[in-house]
């Protein structure tokens, strides 16, 4: 398998045990029921979490990179100076870094969790997507249109259906063909939306307004005797939101997670308490994010001539943008990337990146292939490129390969 050694790949996903790709095939298991691929955590992992359980619950913490975890989280369970907020559960709770997929980003993420596949195989690979049924440029977490070639796709003519545009086998219908009853809790703005029901058919969908609405209606269900076993997935995104508009180091991002995290800790000391230890916690987050400043320079539409290159805008990801290159512009196209920006933007064929396992291992579907483009642009440091039609405002990004966004926190306990 190839290698991009000479790109700046700064954290390569870690598909063998190590990864989010790996954790619902180990939830599966832990349902006592098969997965739909066999790529299970590390037995290193398992070792400290042995058994079947009556209900898995996964909170998906959007944004939390590993070192916030580790500041906010762990380094408090293990407080040596005193008592700390969560101390009293130091001994219960096992903490492990995982890297996040590529690209670290939430459409790509949580289809991986809904999926059990690596984004090479399920084909949701970033943020926007060229979809060439349709000719448009889509925008995966809205699911609406945000550019099209020509004026051949627009919002009106484009048939997206996003119960049918998959084409994997979800987890939802899985868990129900084995006696498993899928739950999940989101904020009631994004219930019904068209993520969601690309990712959750079959899945009993409960909506919440406020964190403490959350943690009451989860502990309601519980006290809930149910002969199935249940998976509950929980989706909270107030971190990966503040840290897009305020920057992922901002301290009103710790005052966050501080509310939301006191509420969590007294849920999950209430349920010891039961001493039931039927029920396995699970916090993981999607990805993390790195600090961006406003540069004029990132922006494309300073860079025309770079746009001339182009069939269309480039999409995927800021922080990893897809490019489909006009035939013969190649040359000229990395010529004026070095020209502008030195070695800050890394231009790649995109075969490399799927031939080298960036995106998982396994044959990747047509999807993929199709939407990737024919070369990749790799950013130094915290680099992007800005293409968006709207006024560049985000001081924290994600999508990329830096250690910030690829390290994210496990975490799991025993109720």
């Amino acid at each position: 398998m190839p290698k991009l050694t000479k790109y700046p790949v700064g954290i390569f996903p870690h598909y063998h045990g190590y990864c989010l790709s790996n954790l619902p095939a180990s939830i599966c298991a832990w349902l006592g029921i098969d997965p739909i691929r066999r790529t299970f955590l590390s037995p290193e992992i398992h070792k400290h979490i042995q058994g079947s359980f009556q209900n898995v619950i996964l909170l998906v913490v959007d944004g939390f990179r590993l070192n916030l975890a580790k500041a906010w989280l762990y380094e408090q369970l293990h407080n040596k100076q005193g008592k700390s907020l969560w101390s009293d559960l130091a001994d219960e709770i096992v903490f492990t870094p995982l890297t996040s997929i590529v690209p670290s980003t939430t459409s790509a993420a949580l289809t991986t969790l809904w999926t059990g596949l690596t984004p090479a195989e399920h084909g949701i690979i970033g943020y926007e997507l060229f979809l060439k049924e349709f000719g448009v440029i889509f925008n995966m977490v809205f699911q609406s249109v945000a550019s099209s070639i020509d004026n051949i796709g627009s919002l009106q003519t484009v048939a997206f259906d996003p119960g049918t545009f998959l084409s994997v086998h979800t987890l939802g219908p899985h868990f129900k063909a084995n006696g498993v009853q899928p739950i999940s809790f989101q904020h009631i703005n994004i219930t019904h939306s068209g993520l969601s029901r690309m990712l959750m058919p079959e899945v009993d969908n409960y909506a919440y307004h406020t964190p403490s609405e959350l943690w009451l209606s989860l502990e309601n269900l519980l006290t809930t005797n149910s002969s199935q076993k249940r998976y509950i997935y929980i989706y909270w995104g107030d971190i990966d939101t503040r840290s897009h508009h305020y920057g992922p180091d901002n301290t009103q991002i710790q005052e966050e997670w501080n509310a939301f995290g006191n509420l969590l800790r007294q849920f999950l000391i209430k349920q010891k308490l039961k001493h039931k230890k039927d029920t396995l916690f699970l916090l993981v987050a999607d990805h993390g994010q790195i600090p961006t400043d406003i540069v004029m320079d990132f922006e494309l539409v300073n860079h025309p001539e770079l746009l001339n290159h182009l069939i269309m805008l480039p999409s995927g990801e800021s922080r990893l943008p897809y490019l489909f290159v006009l035939p013969g512009h190649e040359k000229s196209l990395e010529e004026y990337i070095n020209k502008s920006w030195n070695s800050t933007f890394k231009l790649v064929p995109s075969k490399l990146i799927l031939d080298s396992g960036l995106l998982g291992n396994a044959e990747p579907c047509q999807g993929t292939v199709d939407r990737l483009g024919n070369w990749t642009v790799i950013p130094e440091g915290n680099a992007y490129w800005w293409w968006v039609n709207k006024k560049n405002h985000l001081l924290g990004r994600h999508g990329g390969l830096s250690e910030q966004e690829m390290l994210i926190p496990f975490i799991s306990i025993i109720l």
